[in-house]
């Protein structure tokens, strides 16, 4: 009765906020906002701030917004205040952006955590005001802007680790470096890292004890301090466990009431399940609350067996947050775990309390460091793939069952049934039976995937990127090709590439061309001859080609080993201009495919010129973005496409698709499809010619997907 008095109250409030998020999600546009930012959460960039604001005129609901701001000394002003800031801005109002391509990170689940639901875009600061008044709140919340500029004087990585660990705040180091602790197992390191909270527990009990101060006194004391300190420390999900966890245990003890350990991981769980729904959709929340059940329930383990039991449970929610695991996990969490619990929290405790020790602190982090880069340069990570809900959840509960039953036979049954369950997983990446061919989303650019059934050959023609525009140079952060093709072709357990195409050397072609050959091992880089004298080609492409990668200029007729399409043009040596473009046509699954990259109506002439297109085609992806210096009426008269193709960023610059060319289509009847509008556009197919269309875009599908 308990359980399911428990249960129809939390099914009552995640409908609640399923509701309002789905209330405050309707954009608005040209209003006036007024907003109260703590200090704190004001993050400066090069011209404006970037603020996480709560309270608002519009619904008292969380934004996201940057807000340019004009002069130099505005700037700094707002930046370095330690007061609550006053904005009236004016912008639009619009939804978090959902995810456009299949098994793309879906941002929204951590933002509606932090109980942020929408985002202002298009945003200009009208007037600002910084407050005078403070509250304890307000207090807090500059002690805490304080401590992080305290940080800031330490060298890397000390910094990074000490906003880090005891502040909560996430830099751009530690995002980097979380790439390695995925790539090792053990990235479960920050999600039970709530040992400074003990630690600081402690030390308010020895200077207690110290100075013979009463211990009621001392546990009040505590109990008072821990909820100024989770808001000091960025209230993290692994903070949040551990200080609740304390006062629990303080409290109980207070007032005479026996509550077990176990007993008090369950009440926290559920008191963080309804202040965040969303705690358990994030890997972070998962492996908090997972790996720290394992570790109560496991408390006379040897190292050992400790190690062997969380990397059986944490096995499956890693593989399906990042889709790879590593073979020496047990042994990584053996050398690491101990240290960083031992050596490396304390350490980051004494360089924060006391900066001037950083000189002989830092060195003792960076060895750490250096010894990670080691062990992750280590092989044995495998690329899996990404396994359904269904199974991640059934594995989970295999394994808990695995280590905590004493039937040593039931135990090796389950051992060999949960190994062969992944062996069988594995297999089914590599052998995967169905081909496909995916357009992703990529905003304002082309990324092509052709894929054989079994992985024969899989080709990705062009990368995706960013263009930049002004005077000033900006460094590019690669995470177009992160968040869709790489992140998809790791999903489903694609380690290597047949063929590489390099349509032409615009940016938005080939602008990740660097990420794609430093995530996979690319047999083949093809390109169009003259890319390579191109400027873009020496600083983005030729500086990350791997010496077991053939790299290919061709032109049209020129035969390449398992590139399932044939090449079609350009007929002459030529600059990597829009007219010089790689044309690629061929039969994949049934479907006769024409790829011109963002080639313009002269080479479309020459095309039908040279009679190389002598057919009808079923699928034609619209030469540059749908723009109408391409797809002239005469190609698509010859070609008579079943289907168009649009590939181009929602809300371009260009206006693409050019309405003159959709109208065109219209009135010859020939249907397309945008990645503006249904995201990622793939078409699967099996050997016996059977296949489907899939989008990125599904409005069935929940946040939890």
């Amino acid at each position: 009765m308990q359980a399911l008095l428990i249960s129809v109250c939390f099914f009552i409030h995640f409908s609640h906020k399923a509701n309002s998020i789905n209330t405050y999600n309707q954009s608005r546009s040209d209003i006036e906002i007024d907003l109260r930012v703590y200090p704190d959460e004001i993050k400066p960039m090069e011209d404006g701030v970037s603020i996480r604001a709560y309270t608002n005129n519009v619904n008292r609901k969380g934004l996201q917004v940057f807000i340019p701001v004009k002069t130099v000394d505005d700037l700094k002003k707002i930046s370095k205040t330690q007061k609550v800031v006053e904005f009236k801005i004016k912008g639009n109002i619009e939804p978090l952006e959902r995810p456009t391509n299949i098994n793309q990170f879906d941002f929204r689940r951590i933002m509606y955590g932090k109980a942020v639901y929408f985002k202002v875009s298009k945003a200009s600061l009208i007037e600002y005001n910084i407050l005078t008044k403070n509250s304890l709140i307000v207090k807090i919340h500059s002690w805490r802007k304080k401590l992080l500029k305290r940080c800031t004087k330490l060298e890397e990585p000390l910094q990074s680790y000490c906003m880090g660990i005891i502040l909560g705040e996430q830099t751009d180091y530690l995002k980097e470096n979380s790439t390695k602790l995925r790539n090792m197992g053990i990235i479960h390191l920050f999600c039970i890292s709530g040992l400074h909270v003990f630690y600081f527990i402690k030390l308010i009990e020895i200077v207690f004890t110290r100075f013979k101060i009463k211990r009621e006194t001392m546990e009040i004391t505590q109990i008072g301090v821990l909820p100024l300190y989770f808001i000091l420390g960025g209230g993290s999900t692994s903070l949040f466990r551990a200080v609740v966890l304390v006062l629990v245990q303080l409290i109980t003890k207070k007032i005479a009431i026996k509550v077990s350990t176990l007993d008090s991981w369950c009440l926290v769980l559920l008191v963080n399940l309804w202040l965040n729904p969303f705690v358990l959709l994030q890997m972070g929340g998962q492996l908090s609350y997972l790996l720290s059940f394992v570790l109560i329930m496991q408390q006379m383990e040897n190292s050992w067996t400790t190690g062997i039991k969380l990397f059986l449970v944490e096995l499956p929610i890693i593989l399906f947050s990042t889709y790879k695991i590593h073979l020496l996990t047990m042994v990584f969490n053996l050398i690491i775990v101990p240290i960083f619990s031992s050596v490396i929290v304390p350490i980051v405790i004494v360089a924060f309390a006391i900066p001037q020790l950083m000189v002989l602190l830092n060195p003792i982090i960076m060895m750490f460091e250096v010894t990670l880069k080691y062990l992750d340069k280590l092989p044995g990570l495998i690329q899996v793939g990404k396994p359904s809900r269904l199974i991640t959840l059934f594995m989970v509960i295999l394994a808990l069952k695995i280590i905590s039953t004493k039937q040593s036979k039931f135990k090796k049954r389950a051992l060999t049934f949960y190994s062969l369950i992944w062996l069988g997983l594995w297999s089914w990446f590599k052998l995967n039976p169905y081909g496909e061919i995916t357009f992703f989303d990529v905003g304002q650019g082309d990324s092509i995937l052709i894929r054989e059934p079994f992985n024969r050959t899989v080709t990705l023609i062009d990368t995706g990127g960013k263009m930049q525009f002004g005077k000033k140079p900006v460094a590019m952060k690669h995470t177009i090709a992160k968040n869709s093709s790489i992140n998809y072709l790791q999903s489903i357990g694609v380690s290597k590439l047949n063929n590489l195409c390099l349509t032409h050397q615009d940016v938005d072609h080939i602008g990740e061309a660097s990420e794609i050959l430093n995530n996979f091992k690319v047999k083949n880089l093809v390109f169009p001859v003259g890319v390579d004298t191109t400027q873009n080609y020496q600083r983005k492409i030729l500086p990350f080609i791997r010496r077991n990668t053939k790299v290919i200029a061709c032109l049209a007729r020129t035969k390449i080993d398992h590139l399932p399409m044939e090449i079609k043009y350009p007929f002459q040596a030529g600059k990597g201009e829009n007219g010089d473009s790689l044309v690629l046509a061929g039969n994949v699954g049934g479907k006769n495919l024409l790829l011109t990259g963002d080639l313009d109506l002269a080479g479309e002439r020459k095309l039908l010129e040279s009679g190389v297109l002598n057919q009808r085609v079923d699928i034609f992806k619209l030469g540059h973005h749908g723009s109408k210096t391409a797809n002239s009426e005469e190609i698509l008269k010859v070609i008579m496409p079943k289907l168009a193709i649009v590939s181009a960023g929602r809300h371009n610059r260009y206006g693409h698709p050019n309405l003159e060319v959709i109208n065109r289509l219209n009135s010859m009847g020939i249907p397309y499809a945008s990645t503006q509008d249904e995201g990622m556009i793939s078409y699967r197919y099996f050997l016996n010619g059977m296949g489907r269309w899939k989008t990125g875009i599904d409005e069935k599908e929940s946040i939890i997907q």
